[in-house]
């Protein structure tokens, strides 16, 4: 079965444009990028993350009601629409269960203490599970300065595909569940950081080092999100397989 993702966020934490910034990028109308999530049009219909910008999200895209939401980690850019989110199941008397494993659903629980069954929302605590003949399985990675993260892997009769949006420096062991995929969406926050004096705090790839971790892994096609002000999609050139990513690009796979 085919299974249509649609990019509803693509940005970092900080969103482009950047509050109070006026650089280039910020004031280009081609690269407005809300906080990055996506959303699995499929018989379940399936949200990955739920950034700040879900509610603009939802109505931007004309999305249904996810009946699953799955979590790569509590961070505020991943976890921030979750209220709304929750309001929305609320009040539309439809059931949402969130799915990650137990270290993140403890943090979310801690974070939003009235999310419960009294308003729709149930915690479901697993590292995989089967959804709509898909096997998603969730594998820890680097997040550099910012902890670790999960990154999550679909796999179908036909097709294997992983979204990693928040991941720096994965070790041989990590990278093995990313190999030979015919897709796999990457967090990629700078165009090139060696020239950042803040380089040593780093928590996500440049498109420099995802490019070598394309060489490594070999997906038929890669995607790049979590994209900074420092990337002008309009400007820089992609080798033959890899793509930016868009707010509200659809892709089948």
């Amino acid at each position: 079965m085919k299974t249509m993702i649609q990019f509803l966020g693509t940005s970092d934490a900080q969103g482009v444009p950047r509050m109070l910034c006026d650089c280039a990028v910020c004031r280009s109308p081609q690269n407005k990028r809300s906080r990055p999530s996506i959303f699995l049009h499929s018989r379940t219909n399936i949200l990955v993350d739920v950034s700040p910008d879900f509610r603009q999200q939802f109505i931007d895209c004309n999305l249904s009601i996810p009946k699953i939401l799955l979590l790569t980690h509590a961070h505020n850019d991943h976890i921030a629409g979750l209220g709304d989110l929750a309001d929305l199941c609320f009040w539309q008397k439809s059931k949402l269960t969130i799915i990650s494993p137990q270290n993140v659903l403890d943090e979310v629980k801690q974070k939003y203490p009235y999310l419960n069954s009294s308003r729709n929302v149930y915690f479901l605590p697993k590292d995989h599970v089967v959804l709509d003949d898909m096997f998603i399985s969730f594998h820890l990675v680097n997040h550099g300065n910012n902890g670790t993260s999960y990154g999550i892997k679909f796999t179908s009769k036909d097709r294997q595909w992983s979204y990693v949006s928040d991941v720096i420096c994965m070790t041989s062991d990590q990278l093995k569940p990313f190999y030979h995929l015919d897709l796999l969406i990457l967090g990629a926050s700078y165009w090139d950081v060696s020239d950042y004096p803040h380089q040593h705090k780093r928590s996500i790839y440049d498109v420099r080092e995802a490019l070598q971790v394309k060489e490594m892994v070999m997906p038929q096609k890669m995607i790049l999100t979590h994209m900074s002000h420092d990337i002008d999609i309009s400007k820089r050139v992609l080798p033959e397989g890899v793509f930016f990513g868009r707010d509200g690009w659809k892709v089948m796979i």
